[in-house]
């Protein structure tokens, strides 16, 4: 039985911010992640709040100077938001990397951890390249933000059920949103998307968020966008670390249909900066853009992040079917997101 105080306790303390990327020369391409560490990443499924705590704890450890790790809040149960950082936090250009904002899409929290071991792994190898561009090269004077379980609290709920959170506040706070959906069975809490609270993270931003008129109207395991735009720790935190540094993208993993979602109304050059990004990611993972955003709920933090902050951000949704994805899907989703990254410096470069 995993101890999760002392992991979180652990996480609290954990490394500065430091150290900016080795040189590397332009040789190799960068390698789908193999078995090159003890990952818990690579051989568990479901992947676990405790699973990731321990592989950040052990990037940071294996790769000193190259990637540090930290708690970027504390959530309703007591639970940390890991943040890992790859380069130099002073660099002039940020892109921010997230996953399992919303809860039963878990399997996109593997998906980043896996992309950001293989990424690790081509820095480390000092040889790595991408469209014959060094991997050093595509670093300089760049930092990577990654938060690969944004959500933790509800990805657990989804994972566990209610059951297994810390604290008799929270599993009292998830029955009270259960007996308001007439809900409570275990296909209801397999199916959770929101944070313990019942908020949605994904509509907590200010995006036309009083626009959002959410059907839930309540604390609810779906869809309910809060009082107020981040009045959630786990959303205020996200918005504090977009504003803190000069993010020129974003990537926000979500599951379900194999789309890119783009465009936010927005004109001019953050228009056509925007549809350049789209392009080359749909390039590179076979994924279609939609630009109908007025079909789909605003207050998201993609559509915050285009218009209010004016950086060029996407929502990548991989997988198809009903979520919690299976398994299986995984590995597809590896295979056609292993260049988003370098694909992403390299629009910077």
């Amino acid at each position: 039985m995993k101890k999760i105080v002392l992991l979180t306790a652990v996480l609290g303390v954990m490394f500065c911010f430091a150290g900016a990327c080795p040189a590397a020369a332009a040789t190799a391409a960068v390698k789908l992640p193999g078995n090159s560490g003890p990952w818990r990443v690579d051989t568990q499924q479901p992947y676990l709040y405790e699973d990731v705590v321990l592989d950040c704890l052990g990037l940071a450890e294996r790769y000193p100077g190259i990637i540090a790790a930290d708690s970027l809040c504390t959530t309703f149960d007591g639970r940390q938001v890991p943040h890992l950082l790859i380069g130099d936090v002073k660099a002039a250009k940020h892109v921010l990397i997230m996953g399992a904002i919303h809860a039963r899409e878990y399997m996109t929290s593997q998906l980043v951890m896996k992309q950001t071991i293989a990424f690790l792994e081509a820095l480390e190898s000092g040889t790595a390249s991408y469209k014959g561009v060094s991997l050093a090269e595509l670093m300089q004077d760049t930092a990577i933000h990654v938060l690969p379980l944004a959500n933790p609290d509800g990805v657990t709920i989804s994972q566990l059920g209610p059951q297994a959170l810390h604290t008799e506040a929270a599993r009292r706070k998830v029955n009270e949103i259960a007996a308001l959906d007439g809900g409570g069975s275990a296909q209801y809490y397999l199916r959770w998307k929101a944070n313990a609270e019942g908020v949605d993270l994904n509509r907590q931003f200010d995006g036309r968020w009083a626009e959002y008129k959410d059907p839930a109207g309540h604390p609810s395991s779906d869809h309910y966008k809060g009082t107020s735009p981040l009045c959630t720790t786990e959303a205020a935190a996200f918005a504090e670390l977009t504003l803190r540094y000069p993010f020129k993208r974003t990537i926000s993993y979500h599951e379900q249909g194999g789309v890119i979602y783009w465009y936010f109304g927005q004109q001019g050059s953050l228009l056509d900066e925007t549809k350049a990004f789209a392009d080359a990611i749909s390039a590179v993972t076979g994924y279609p853009e939609d630009a109908n955003y007025q079909k789909l709920d605003p207050a998201g933090y993609k559509d915050w992040a285009i218009e209010k902050l004016g950086i060029p951000s996407l929502t990548v949704e991989v997988g198809s079917g009903t979520c919690p994805l299976p398994a299986s899907q995984l590995p597809d989703m590896i295979l056609r997101n292993k260049d988003v990254w370098m694909e992403t410096l390299f629009s910077l470069h």
